[in-house]
């Protein structure tokens, strides 16, 4: 009993060994570490669950056994030795040197080895179906894949709509789009972009654009991504009976989403125009605005608002249309 006593007592005494976070004001947050993403140092304590804490408020900070730390494009496994000033060492069997690093050199961590290049993406279905007096149809269908790295990201996406009214067709119409965003800085970046559209009932055969852009990027993270972009662009559009366009255009893009009330609900909010540069009246624009509704297990509901607007439409067509849609999605 005696030598259990002894044991238990050296247990007792030995001092628990745990991840150290000290913020700008002085503040010390001890416990494990689970990531550093999208601007945010999450860290789990025993006092008060997971915290997270703005990656701008940490002055340094140290990890007890080895973690996976991102460098810009490059990733490397080492301990975390707290220094000052905003910067941190690392030791690692990779690094020659233990200077210190600053912490804004850090743009992702965690104990287990996260992909270089990040895929997410999200699919969105939306039908219905009645009969009787009316019989109608409608489909309306849209996704979204998004590959990012450091310094690059891949976005391709588009959509559908079908409408049927009494076996006429009443609706048709398709975009697909695909973008490439160099990074150039951890806010600024180039950009290259292309889409082509059809809509049956706007006389457009095949409307395609591609261009360049220089964006920003205000926020990237859990709760915000806010960005803009200005450039220029190629406009062709393959008219069914009218007069076919082609034509240099300013292009201007927004892109904005954000998490409401630390919860998973998100407003979201896009828009594009393009304006002509040889001709005022040559000037449309795409726009979608709604909110997104966590189901479960990465299923959500949403409800959209689209409005496009073309100022010189083919002949015989309105300048603007307007679409309510309550879709069910998936995102990963």
């Amino acid at each position: 009993m005696a030598v259990i006593g002894a044991a238990l007592a050296a247990f007792v005494a030995t001092p628990v060994v745990a991840d150290e976070v000290i913020l700008k004001n002085g503040d010390r947050i001890t416990g494990t570490l689970v990531e550093l993403a999208g601007g945010k140092l999450s860290i789990k304590t025993e006092y008060a669950g997971t915290v997270k804490i703005d990656w701008a408020l940490v002055d340094t900070f140290s990890t007890d056994e080895p973690v996976y730390v991102k460098i810009g494009d490059n990733q490397l496994r080492a301990t975390v030795i707290a220094a000052e000033d905003g910067t941190a060492m690392l030791s690692s069997e990779d690094l020659l040197d233990s200077d210190p690093i600053e912490l804004s050199r850090m743009s992702a961590m965690s104990y287990e080895k996260k992909p270089a290049v990040r895929v997410t993406g999200r699919v969105n279905l939306g039908a219905s179906s009645s009969s009787g007096n009316t019989n109608t149809e409608n489909l309306h269908a849209n996704a979204e894949v998004v590959a990012r790295s450091a310094q690059n990201r891949f976005t391709a996406g588009g959509r559908i709509n079908k409408a049927k009214t009494d076996g006429a067709q009443t609706e048709s119409n398709w975009l697909a789009f695909l973008k490439y965003d160099h990074f150039i800085s951890k806010k600024w970046y180039a950009s290259a972009n292309m889409d082509a559209e059809n809509d049956k009932f706007k006389d457009i055969n095949l409307r395609t654009t591609i261009g360049a852009s220089s964006g920003y990027q205000f926020f990237d993270d859990d709760q915000t991504n806010l960005s803009v972009e200005l450039g220029l662009s190629y406009v062709n559009t393959d008219f069914i009976t009218g007069v076919d366009q082609d034509y240099p255009a300013a292009r201007w893009a927004l892109d904005y989403a954000q998490k409401l009330f630390d919860t998973e609900n998100e407003f979201f909010h896009r828009n594009e125009v393009f304006f002509a540069l040889d001709d005022s009246d040559n000037l449309f624009l795409r726009t979608a605005t709604g909110f997104r509704l966590p189901i479960v297990a990465g299923l959500n509901s949403t409800i959209q608002y689209n409005y496009d607007w073309d100022d010189n439409p083919a002949p015989g067509r309105v300048k603007e249309d307007d679409m309510w849609l309550v879709t069910l999605g998936y995102k990963w």
